[in-house]
């Protein structure tokens, strides 16, 4: 058993997709088109030149910029920015205004003091990727990202992003190939991909524009039992990729290719991360469902069944050592109310793989203590 804490992609680990933004059906928000009920509009990368004062704490001056607090904002200069602050870094807005914000390292985390001297031009670029849906009609000049809920609802991240963004159930679709290349900027191992519908995966890693790790994959899947299925079976496709073995390279660039032969290709997430060996998966490990239809039925018994979506769950125990109870602890806090990429087998090739394999959270992280060497750990994990 292992888990993938995600790493998360933020536009400087993005070096360049296939999927476009705008993508198909997409929209950019204009402050000047008046918007119907109904309508979407996009907020992509928002960029800006900015002043940054020199202050305790620093505050940026962006006239109208329209950003909620959270957002992550990096900066670049022809000169120098002021002490505190550092070139393409990602940084989270806080405490905005009308036309200022100041900067934190973290989400809502404290304002960044500036100190020193700067020069140069300075351009502040933020990264929202969300789709918003109009609320009402005659809507102009309301910026959607800072909106109350009366003239627009966020409704999920725009395509290209839908792959990277784990709390939500979306995907990015594009027509074939869709070709992702990121550099993470730190040590990663492993990579996962859910919720594919494609052909092939080809991962590759390379650095210094040196191949060092290349991984080739063919969706299609077969279980033949008998003669008959060996003829007349049709074939179906796998939907995850789960590899644990990636160089682990601090100027890696990593590089994904979905292909398919016709139609459109799906991906509905991707984690990238260092996997955490959390110990070896029992065999009485389960694969079920949460499944939200509903039926209804009239006075003489007839149903009206309305069908929803099954979430998959598993529950799977897991012995580990007594010297990785501790840090299972620390992954329990790192990992509370966070989507994982959690994989009860490495072996991609198992009929087991899949039903073990689960993009979401834990509901429960129990650690029995009832061995002198080795401990029980049961994990009830439900997909976002």
């Amino acid at each position: 058993m292992r888990a993938i804490p995600p790493l998360a992609i933020t536009e400087l680990g993005l070096t360049s997709t296939t999927a476009p933004e705008p993508g198909l059906g997409e929209a950019v928000w204009l402050v000047g088109t008046t918007y119907a009920k109904g309508d979407k509009a996009i907020l992509g990368t928002l960029t800006s030149t900015v002043t940054i004062s020199i202050a305790s704490p620093g505050v940026v001056t962006w006239a109208s910029n329209g950003l909620p607090n959270g957002t992550p904002v990096y900066l670049t200069t022809t000169g120098a920015l002021p002490t505190g602050l550092v070139v393409n870094t990602v940084y989270f807005v806080v405490n905005r205004a009308a036309g200022s914000f100041q900067l934190s390292a973290t989400p809502g985390g404290a304002a960044i003091v500036t100190t020193g001297s700067q020069s140069g031009t300075h351009t502040a670029n933020a990264a929202l990727h969300r789709v918003y849906e109009s609320l009402a009609n005659s809507n102009t000049g309301n910026p959607p990202a800072i909106d109350d809920g009366t003239k627009w609802l966020d409704i999920g991240p725009t395509n290209r992003w839908a792959m990277f963004d784990l709390l939500r159930n979306t995907a990015t679709a594009q027509a074939s190939p869709l070709t992702v290349v990121l550099t993470p900027g730190q040590r990663v191992d492993s990579i996962a991909l859910v919720g594919l519908v494609a052909d092939t995966v080809t991962i590759t890693v390379t650095v210094s524009a040196v191949e060092v790790y290349s991984y080739t994959t063919n969706l299609s899947d077969r279980e033949v039992l008998t003669w008959y299925d060996y003829f007349f079976k049709p074939f179906s496709s796998k939907s995850a990729v789960a590899l644990f073995d990636l160089p682990p390279y601090t100027n890696a660039v990593v590089t994904v290719t979905l292909t398919r032969t016709s139609g459109y290709v799906y991906c509905g997430g991707l984690v990238l991360g260092t996997s955490a060996y959390i110990g070896r998966t029992l065999h009485d490990a389960e694969n079920s469902g949460l499944n939200f239809s509903e039926v209804s039925r009239s006075f003489d018994g007839a149903a009206t069944l309305i069908q929803r979506r099954t979430i998959p769950k598993t529950t799977q125990r897991v012995r580990t050592t007594k010297a990785a109870v501790k840090s299972l602890t620390d992954l329990r806090s790192v990992l509370n109310a966070v989507p994982a990429l959690w994989s009860g087998l490495d072996d991609t090739s198992s009929g087991y793989f899949e039903p073990l394999l689960i993009l979401g959270f834990y509901r429960t992280f129990t650690i029995v203590m009832d061995q002198p060497d080795e401990a029980l750990v049961t994990l009830e994990l439900e997909e976002i």
